[in-house]
């Protein structure tokens, strides 16, 4: 039986951790982007970087009050518009929890009570999905076509529909088929989504319209084993951290860090740290099913040299199955 070649897309949600961000830039976004793309290099890949414009939109804000800010920004302003030229693609990331954080002087205080788009009224979210973007792609000359929003809160998409019409932003890259997420930030359930490589729809990101003006491209799902957690929640109780990330993240509810430890979840098929010895294994069982795409998530914020080592391991493994890297601009979806 003759192989499909697969479409491999690489996509980065370009952050900083939500609850505490790090205030060395350097060490949780600058040097763990560059270490990845010095691994592309060698293999002339490209990726897709979904930039989270709330944050780059603070910075600018507060930046001619505070050198840090403007060192920061002027330092991910190179690094974005270096990784444009070298032909990897800009998308809209929005975390609209921006809107509420400042910063005093000598760290961000961040709130999180409005982490959500639907946290606004339909005219706010507009406003704010608009501004963002208007934002980011002043920076870039190549135009900005796909959106993720943050922490896979897409729902309802009624909320963002209009502002991605207008903004011509035709691909969301959100959906996890099969996830599902509840705690006081978070929201999603993608349980009833279809379960394909991708689709095209029109008002409804669950409801399948093949003349629908958006396409989704869904961040490739695997069962996550409870195991995985418990590994975690071992070596958080003996101190044994590989990784030690500049910043906090969001800590999920206690009901959900339940479930993960007593069931397998549906899961993003991820490069962040040891979940990216889960990456080959995942990626040759949708070969071996036919799958035509599939679509990766990761974060610099995140990165360890398991990243490092499991991302050439990787490529290496598709090259020599025939696959290919993509980016959603220049592949088929137009």
């Amino acid at each position: 039986m003759k192989q499909n070649n697969i479409n491999i897309y690489l996509t980065l949600d370009y952050e900083l951790f939500l609850l505490k961000p790090g205030n060395n830039i350097d060490f949780s976004l600058i040097n763990p982007t560059f270490d990845l793309v010095r691994i592309l290099n060698k293999y002339q890949y490209k990726a897709i970087f979904f930039v989270d414009a709330g944050y780059l939109f603070a910075l600018n804000k507060y930046k001619e009050k505070y050198a840090k800010l403007e060192n920061d920004y002027t330092k991910i302003l190179t690094q974005l518009k270096y990784l444009e030229s070298q032909g990897h693609e800009i998308g809209l990331h929005v975390h609209p929890h921006w809107e509420d954080c400042y910063y005093n002087g000598l760290e961000w205080k961040v709130n999180l009570k409005r982490f959500k788009l639907f946290d606004f009224n339909k005219e706010e979210a507009h406003s704010i999905f608009f501004k963002y973007y208007n934002f980011l792609q002043f920076h870039f000359q190549n135009k900005i076509i796909s959106y993720r929003a943050g922490g896979w809160c897409l729902e309802p998409f009624s909320m963002v529909k209009d502002a991605m019409k207008e903004a011509g932003i035709f691909i969301d890259s959100t959906v996890v088929p099969g996830a599902f997420y509840k705690s006081k930030t978070h929201s999603y359930d993608y349980r009833k989504f279809p379960q394909k490589d991708y689709w095209r729809f029109s008002e409804d990101p669950s409801m399948i319209n093949e003349d629908g003006f958006f396409i989704e491209i869904p961040c490739s799902p695997h069962k996550l084993s409870q195991f995985y957690y418990w590994e975690k929640l071992i070596n958080k109780i003996f101190h044994k951290f590989q990784h030690r990330p500049n910043g906090e993240a969001i800590k999920p509810s206690f009901f959900g860090m339940i479930k993960k430890l007593m069931f397998k979840t549906a899961d993003a098929i991820s490069i962040d740290a040891n979940k990216s010895n889960y990456l080959l294994d995942s990626f040759k069982l949708k070969e071996k099913l036919g799958h035509q795409y599939f679509c990766i998530i990761g974060h610099p914020k995140c990165f360890t040299s398991e990243t490092y080592k499991n991302i050439d391991d990787f490529i290496v493994y598709t090259i020599n199955r025939g696959h290919l890297f993509n980016t959603f601009s220049k592949s088929i979806f137009k």
